[in-house]
């Protein structure tokens, strides 16, 4: 362990070397790379008036048009290079209306100095599925918006009154919006009573009940200090053009902020976090239970300082061990840029191994979880670290998506520097997505673009990646937001598109949980699958990849099994229940037995 911690310091410093020599702009490579320079200029890769999608190759159908989404992100800057502008475009998938759909929520900016936003409709806006592929604007009718320059929207169902409401994270205040749909048509202010507001810049939020009393408690990962005046850096003496968005080190973190939920007033109890709390650029959070000791612990992924591992010790206490479990550091000791993480089993050894998206020349981490509170950087041996070496990864996810009963992984990639053709002819600003697949043994394949789908052959400014099955055929698609213009939307078409050699579509089952007192959501609930004598583990989370907050029925691949044998179920107040067996290709609703 001292070894480790020693480590974690020299790699601190081997950081901040590296900014120095401009890793923050990339690195030139020897390799040539099939990214063009150019990437960065003119019109976008993906503009709303692009042809409608009827190229079905690959695995993933691009919808472009004929759905309804009609959003354009902006990033409301006017030249000055505010950090702020750079890095937004979060996504949400709820079904705020309880019709058994997920919705699309959709996350926008707010006026920066200089911006002028006469005739631009600046607001968050909600989308109701409304089947087929078809979505409609109902955010004047719900009234599912907010004023302040939002990252990402968490959607907690707080009271436990059986529908999601709205936590709005903020490059500022933080607001709450109760969902009255049901009653009153509405969503509603109720900030002044809920609290929670974390002025600072907040990129995400996390919910799950910590100290196991039955309600949710929140987590707050704030960036860094907001500052609006801020000149800008670059080689300003070459000229504007040359002008770029600072590194974070320019600019203080902000603290993190942990509430504790006291009958449904968020307290703020961020003393409990101690310094290690105010030392992170945190921009990704994903709980999970990664000791399997029966309570939620954090991760926090921060940028260019050593992520967090919040190891969750009951009574509401946490200890920050991630240099101790050796995922506050990449395997060379160094703190990289993070940005989007998840957990999940990639090797099918019953733990919860870690993922993080990083900056370009980086390459994003795969941190192998052995079992006995350590994990091992297995980045470049699994394969899932080479392919994203050119690349800045935002939001990643672990999903099945080929539901061959393994997880895969897509990451939304995009630079933070839109000039960086300037600096570096290797790197681009516009960049191409990655689709890695699993081969069931935790080691992965980067897939062709012509197998993973259009999109995957374009380069594009992305952000915020959401998975969830929005047209209900058992696949999970995915929608992935971009910055400063319209998001995409993935069909996947395992189901409806066999893969070669295989005689049927393979087999699923979906699973919803409904939990017992003000967790209705179950968040935290820890779910094992055994079918076809392969055992499968998830977790209910919410709140993972970056500026996103997922689909929260859970999907799993079946392979060609027909059934699934038994499913167990350990719910976040530690009481475990058995259902099965279950027919496969089909959506199962699990609630908590009564004590």
């Amino acid at each position: 362990m001292s070894g480790r911690l020693a480590q974690r310091r020299a790699g601190d410093a081997a950081a901040r070397g590296r900014w120095a020599r401009g890793a923050w702009l990339g690195a030139v490579v020897a390799a040539g790379t099939a990214c063009d320079p150019r990437a960065g200029e003119g019109a976008p890769a993906d503009p709303l008036g692009a042809t409608a999608s009827a190229d079905a190759r690959g695995r993933f159908v691009w919808r472009e048009r004929g759905t309804g989404v009609d959003f354009v992100h902006r990033m409301c800057g006017s030249g000055k290079k505010l950090l702020v502008e750079i890095t937004g475009a979060g996504a949400s998938l709820l079904d705020y209306d309880g019709d058994g759909d997920q919705d699309l929520l959709l996350c926008q900016g707010a006026a920066l100095p200089g911006f002028d936003a006469t005739g631009v409709d600046l607001r968050d806006r909600l989308y109701r599925n409304d089947g087929g592929w078809r979505f409609t604007d109902v955010t004047e009718a719900t009234g599912a918006f907010d004023a302040g320059y939002t990252y990402s929207i968490a959607c907690p169902d707080v009271d436990g009154d059986g529908d999601p409401d709205l936590y709005f994270v903020n490059a500022g205040r933080n607001t709450w919006l109760r969902n009255d749909v049901a009653t009153h048509g509405r969503f509603v202010d109720v900030t002044a009573d809920w609290g929670a507001e974390s002025p600072e810049w907040s990129a995400s939020a996390a919910f799950a009940d910590l100290d196991l009393d039955g309600d949710l408690d929140l987590y707050v990962a704030n960036y860094v200090e907001l500052r609006l005046d801020h000149p800008g850096c670059g080689k300003l003496a070459r000229g504007e053009a040359w002008r770029r968005y600072c590194h974070p080190d320019e600019f203080r973190p902000a603290p993190d902020r942990l509430y504790r939920n006291d009958d449904g007033r968020f307290v703020d109890v961020s003393e409990r976090l101690g310094e290690a709390g105010k030392g992170g650029a945190g921009l990704g959070v994903v709980l999970s239970d990664y000791d399997t000791d029966g309570d939620v612990d954090l991760f926090v992924a921060n940028d260019s300082t050593p992520n967090f591992l919040w190891r969750n010790d009951g009574g509401f206490r946490f200890a920050e061990v991630a240099g101790e479990a050796w995922v506050a550091v990449d395997g060379s000791g160094v703190s990289t840029a993070a940005m989007g993480c998840d957990f999940g089993d990639i090797d099918g050894d019953g733990d919860f191994d870690l993922v993080v998206a990083n900056l370009a020349m980086e390459v994003n981490t795969l941190y192998r979880n052995d079992g006995e509170g350590h994990f091992d950087d297995r980045s470049a041996a699994s394969g899932f670290g080479p392919p994203s070496l050119l690349y800045v990864g935002f939001g990643l996810e672990l999903f099945d998506a080929d539901l061959d009963a393994d997880l895969d992984a897509m990451v939304a990639n995009g630079h933070i520097s839109d000039n960086i053709h300037l600096y570096d002819p290797s790197q681009t600003f516009r960049q191409p997505p990655l689709f890695l697949t699993n081969d069931g043994s935790g080691r992965f394949k980067n897939a062709r673009p012509e197998e993973a789908g259009r999109y995957f052959e374009a380069q594009h400014v992305a952000r915020a990646l959401v998975v969830g099955d929005l047209d209900g055929d058992g696949d999970q698609d995915v929608v992935i937001a971009h910055w400063d213009g319209a998001p995409a939307l993935l069909e996947n078409r395992t189901i409806a598109t066999p893969s070669a050699g295989e005689a049927a579509a393979p087999r699923w089952i979906a699973l919803e949980l409904i939990g017992q007192g003000k967790n209705r959501q179950a968040l935290g609930a820890h779910v094992t699958v055994v079918a076809g004598g392969k055992t499968q583990i998830e977790e209910v989370r919410g709140t993972s990849s970056y500026g996103a907050f997922q689909a929260l029925p859970l999907v799993f691949g079946l392979g060609a099994a027909a059934q699934v044998d038994r499913i167990s179920v350990r719910w976040p107040d530690g009481r475990t229940s058995d259902h099965g067996p279950l027919p496969a290709d089909a959506r199962h609703r699990i609630t908590q037995p009564a004590p």
